[in-house]
């Protein structure tokens, strides 16, 4: 019983987190565990396809089984997660599918060709440097 009342309590408690505009709360379920979970707004919008004004619910629920899985690789790394301290997940843990999002925009004879063009005249790391400065520029002008 105390179980019981202790699972509602944490259920209301995570209904109206006061943060609710810049993160999604749910529950990830696994048996009879329930991880109480947060995903920051710009992980959602950056690094999963949506529309302009669509709901940050709408994007989870469009990438349920991504999200989920991010979450299970968090909870193997081991931790213990409360409602007052839940996993949270943000853009950098979705950053390799943000740039596979983007590398399927461009076509790919296109990138074959700037590579080509680039090919012994940069390194990785330049070009990574290079991609970093690009970020940090866009988003001070966004």
């Amino acid at each position: 019983m105390l179980l019981y009342q202790h699972a509602e309590r944490m259920e209301e408690e995570w209904k109206n987190p006061e943060n609710a505009e810049e993160w999604l709360h749910f529950f990830h379920k696994e048996g009879s565990r329930r991880t109480p979970v947060r995903i920051s707004r710009t992980a959602l919008e950056t690094c999963f396809h949506s529309a302009a004004g669509e709901s940050l619910v709408s994007i989870y629920v469009a990438n349920t089984q991504t999200i989920h899985e991010q979450v299970r690789v968090r909870l193997r790394a081991g931790g213990r997660f409360t409602s007052e301290a839940p996993l949270t997940l943000a853009a950098p843990d979705f950053e390799a599918r943000r740039l596979a999002m983007y590398a399927d925009l461009v076509a790919s004879p296109m990138i074959e060709q700037t590579a080509n063009e680039l090919l012994g005249r940069f390194t990785a790391e330049e070009l990574e440097a290079v991609a970093l400065w690009m970020r940090s520029k866009s988003s001070a002008q966004g």
